[in-house]
């Protein structure tokens, strides 16, 4: 079958990572597959899989320029020409704007749009423009996809005409470079680690203020928070206002996380929200135990508590210094966590995650 796989851009990202490692399982099974971008002024941070077309397609940024009516409809119309001439038997969208972008130049259905969300939207805000469009623009899909059952729940008790289901990313086992030394970063003795675009929504500012409060008893501990994003300037100031400038590194995105987790002790997930979160199974398939809040959604679906991590009360910092604490001290709990953590490769295996999606495909060109 002829797909294409949709998206703003291929920067550093989960659904960015996800959608390649899609459109390269979906063509290893015989399918032709294209990854087209919206944004062409953003380079790719992610390679395309061998077999795997990729496209850019010539929808300049700037698109939330509502009062801008002849842009709006000029774009619209390069996007829809850069889909005719793809010919695509089903179109994968990933990501809400992007999602009703999609749907808005395929009015009647042709090709059909499978509509992925990527975190929960039930917490994440996208502008009144956004979310009255996808409301609109929805009901056209021919499946939307969410990530967990929580934000299933969401669609289905607001949207009831939406054609929803719900699954989770793929887990694939991690790949290190061959003879890869210790990260220059990773300084410490021990090795706190967390991962994510440094956003409020990572809530890194909340991990600041805990790694503060533990930072004396724990002398031989280092923190590192491995990503790039808007709250760099804030981040480093809360560092230096907190007196951890020799205890906290921040050495930016990585394309090889594989090999800093190799040398991670524990790992942190501080989110006041998620989806389904790739950077915790990241972690958790290299055999590092986690520490998370049990923030709306993903990590309870991931994390087994107590077996090969912990989940704490969303946004308890208290609950959260405890968490770290007990296992930041106990370096047999962490070895018996970290014994259990891999089953993450197994539980949400890549064969699964194609089924599922090949049965998606198959119904959406049917129907």
């Amino acid at each position: 079958m002829k797909i294409t796989c949709l998206i703003d851009a291929l920067s550093a990202g989960g659904a960015q990572r996800v959608i390649t490692q899609l459109a390269g399982g979906l063509t290893q099974r015989g399918h032709n597959v294209t990854v087209a971008t919206l944004n062409p002024s953003i380079p790719d941070f992610y390679e395309t899989p061998p077999g795997v077309t990729r496209v850019r397609l010539p929808l300049a940024a700037g698109i939330q320029r509502w009062f801008d009516l002849r842009s709006q409809i000029n774009r619209l119309s390069a996007l829809r020409e850069g889909v005719r001439r793809l010919e695509p038997d089903i179109i994968i969208s990933f990501m809400d704007t992007t999602n009703i972008l999609a749907l808005a130049v395929c009015p009647h259905g042709h090709p059909p749009i499978i509509a992925c969300e990527r975190v929960n939207p039930r917490y994440n805000g996208i502008g009144p423009h956004w979310l009255l469009l996808r409301r609109l623009l929805y009901p056209r899909a021919a499946k939307v996809v969410m990530l967990t059952n929580d934000a299933l729940q969401w669609a289905r008790s607001l949207h009831p005409k939406w054609n929803v289901t719900a699954f989770p990313n793929p887990v694939i086992p991690p790949v290190f470079s061959r003879n890869a030394p210790r990260p220059d970063f990773m300084s410490g003795q021990r090795n706190l680690l967390a991962l994510g675009r440094l956003t409020r929504q990572k809530g890194f500012d909340l991990l600041l203020r805990t790694f503060s409060g533990l930072k004396a008893g724990f002398p031989d501990w280092q923190l590192t928070i491995l990503g790039e994003g808007p709250e760099r300037t804030s981040l480093e100031a809360m560092i230096l206002d907190l007196g951890l400038k020799n205890r906290v590194a921040m050495p930016g995105v990585t394309a090889r996380p594989f090999d800093a987790l190799k040398y991670a002790d524990l790992f942190v997930m501080s989110s006041r929200y998620e989806g389904f979160p790739n950077a915790l199974t990241e972690a958790m398939s290299c055999g590092v135990p986690a520490v998370s809040f049990d923030c709306p959604s993903g990590p309870s679906d991931i994390i087994r508590n107590g077996t090969d991590g912990l989940l704490v009360p969303a946004g308890d910092l208290n609950s959260l210094a405890a968490a770290l604490s007990g296992l930041m001290s106990d370096e047999a709990g962490r070895k018996r966590m970290a014994e259990k953590a891999t089953d993450v490769i197994e539980r949400f295996g890549m064969k699964k995650y194609l089924d599922t999606w090949e049965g998606l495909i198959n119904k959406a060109a049917r129907g």
